[in-house]
């Protein structure tokens, strides 16, 4: 059981990660993409940046929980946020 307390708490830190770089990211440059110049995109990042922390709170909620199964939730709703953001970010047409 506490193997699988690790793995989540690497997962979420992985998203906490992930949602303090597309925060700081969404004035600037991302990848190949111009931020500055397309309103979109920033919108989109800014909007997924605060989706994955609130989705990292409810994980570290969640974590010290004694039911193990509650921890799918925030595996399916960080995977949930990162593919929305990827299949958003693949229709950007700049």
């Amino acid at each position: 059981m506490l193997y699988i307390r690790i793995f989540m708490g690497i997962f979420i830190l992985m998203l906490l990660l992930t949602s303090w770089y597309l925060w700081h990211r969404r004035n600037g440059a991302f990848l190949v993409f111009d931020v500055a110049g397309n309103p979109g995109l920033h919108t989109l990042m800014t909007a997924c940046s605060i989706a994955l922390l609130a989705v990292s709170i409810i994980g570290i909620i969640l974590l010290f929980m004694p039911n193990k199964y509650l921890n799918l939730i925030t595996l399916f709703l960080g995977s949930g946020v990162i593919f929305a953001f990827a299949l958003l970010l693949s229709q950007n047409q700049e």
